[in-house]
C-alpha cells in the first residue's frame, strides 16, 4: 500500500513538473519599477492574449491601470517575447499648492515592450514603454516618459 502511495505521489509530481515546463505561465504577480511604479498582476486569457492590472500609489496620487496585451515569442528565442497593448487608467492626484484641491485622472494607455521568462525558474522580467493620455481637468495632457522594468513571480 505504501508503494502505491509513493508511486502515485512521484508520478503526480513528475507530470505536474513536465506540464509546467511545457506551457507558458498563466498568472504572474510582481512589481513595476520606473514610471508608474507599483504592483502588477498579469493574467493570460489565451496563449497570446493577456490582461494586466497595475496599481500605482504614492503620497500625491493613486492610479489603477487595466491593459489588454498581445504577446508573441520572438523568432528563434524561446524565452523572449514582444508585447503590445492598449488600456485605460483611473485615479486621483493631489496638488501641493492647494491642500484641498484634487483632480481625477482618466485616460488611455498604450504599451510596447519585451519580456524574458527566466528558464527553469518562476520569474519573468519585462521592460516596456507605456505612454499615457489624460482627458480630465487640468491633466488634459500626455505622459510619454512611461519606461519601466517589471519583475514578476509566476503563480500558475
Amino acid at each position: 500500500m505504501k508503494f502505491k502511495k509513493l508511486f502515485f505521489t512521484v508520478f503526480s509530481i513528475m507530470m505536474l513538473t513536465s506540464t509546467l515546463n511545457a506551457q507558458s505561465y498563466y498568472t504572474s504577480l510582481g512589481v513595476r519599477l520606473g514610471y508608474d511604479s507599483g504592483l502588477t498582476l498579469k493574467q493570460f486569457l489565451s496563449p497570446e492574449n493577456a490582461a494586466e492590472f497595475i496599481l500605482s500609489v504614492s503620497p500625491r496620487y493613486f492610479q489603477l491601470t487595466g491593459m489588454y496585451e498581445y504577446q508573441k515569442l520572438l523568432p528563434g528565442l524561446s524565452d523572449f517575447s514582444w508585447v503590445v497593448g492598449v488600456g485605460a487608467h483611473v485615479g486621483g492626484i493631489h496638488h501641493d499648492k492647494d491642500k484641498y484641491k484634487s483632480n481625477l485622472l482618466l485616460g488611455v494607455d498604450l504599451l510596447a515592450g519585451l519580456e524574458y521568462s527566466i528558464a527553469r525558474t518562476p520569474y519573468t522580467v519585462g521592460l516596456d514603454w507605456k505612454p499615457s493620455f489624460n482627458f480630465t481637468n487640468s491633466y488634459n495632457d500626455y505622459w510619454l516618459n512611461g519606461f519601466a522594468l517589471s519583475l514578476r513571480y509566476t503563480l500558475y
